[in-house]
């Protein structure tokens, strides 16, 4: 059975259109840095225009420090603006091994669309995927995978 691991506090910021650049990310993480924040399953997509957006999770309770510092970082590196999702929960599913990495993410996606989990954000490695997916939907999502790994 693979592990599976749930977390329903933390909150998805995006930083909206940032210059795609060297440094950015650098500066980004770096003030976020100096507070003593933890962050993780950093994304990032590009977009047309030399712009990109760039996604991280943070813990819930750091969310009142981090939305004025993440609109006075993302002015100061000429982004578009910051999103903060807090109905969100984490659902990680650790992967046995890569050759298998396929496979399991087939059992993984079809377990989450067969209770009608919608997959906002997928992040994966060759340990674990992480799905993020709506609050009011992650507890099916998660009793789902539960009984497809089995």
């Amino acid at each position: 059975m693979s592990k599976i691991a749930f977390n329903d506090e933390c909150v998805h910021v995006v930083f909206l259109g940032v210059p795609n650049v060297p440094g950015i990310a650098a500066e980004i993480f770096g003030e976020i840095s100096n507070h003593s924040v933890g962050v993780n399953m950093v994304t990032q997509n590009t977009m047309r225009g030399g712009r990109s957006d760039l996604s991280f999770l943070i813990h819930k309770d750091k969310l009142d420090e981090m939305i004025p510092l993440c609109r006075e970082i993302s002015e100061r590196v000429g982004g578009q603006g910051v999103s903060f999702a807090t109905e969100v929960a984490a659902i990680t599913v650790d992967l046995t091994s890569p050759a298998d990495s396929a496979h399991t993410l087939a059992k993984m996606f079809k377990a989450l669309a067969s209770v009608k989990v919608n997959i906002e954000i997928i992040n994966s490695t060759t340990e674990s995927a992480i799905c993020i997916v709506s609050k009011t939907k992650a507890l099916e999502g998660l009793e789902a995978l539960k009984h497809a790994f089995e």
